[in-house]
């Protein structure tokens, strides 16, 4: 997982691979340090994200009500078809505000 910091305020995490429940493990470590941070705005770059557990995704849509709870929010760029229907599939995609890529999901918490 690469993190970059585009901007003052918006932190970007690419993830690669398949997202496992272990996986998403060590991603609420980063997401946790973010917020005691006070970074809570992110981006979760799913570009190069090939599958993404169930019970994964549904620790995401927890992760980013505690996020917009803070003032900020968990957007994600980037989804393939096959991630983004497996979002669907669980009812999460309504969650987010899913952006088609990285440098537009980092411009909307500008505008």
């Amino acid at each position: 997982m690469a993190i970059s910091t585009p901007t003052e305020t918006v932190t970007v995490l690419r993830l690669s691979g398949d997202i496992s429940v272990s996986d998403m493990d060590s991603l609420i470590r980063v997401l946790t340090d973010l917020v005691l941070e006070n970074k809570n705005k992110v981006v979760l770059n799913f570009r190069q994200v090939k599958h993404v557990s169930l019970n994964a995704i549904s620790n995401l849509v927890v992760r980013n009500q505690r996020f917009r709870s803070l003032g900020g929010e968990l957007k994600l760029a980037g989804m393939i078809p096959y991630v983004a229907n497996l979002f669907k599939l669980v009812g999460a995609y309504s969650h987010f505000d899913v952006v088609a890529d990285e440098d537009d999901a980092v411009a909307r918490f500008d505008s």
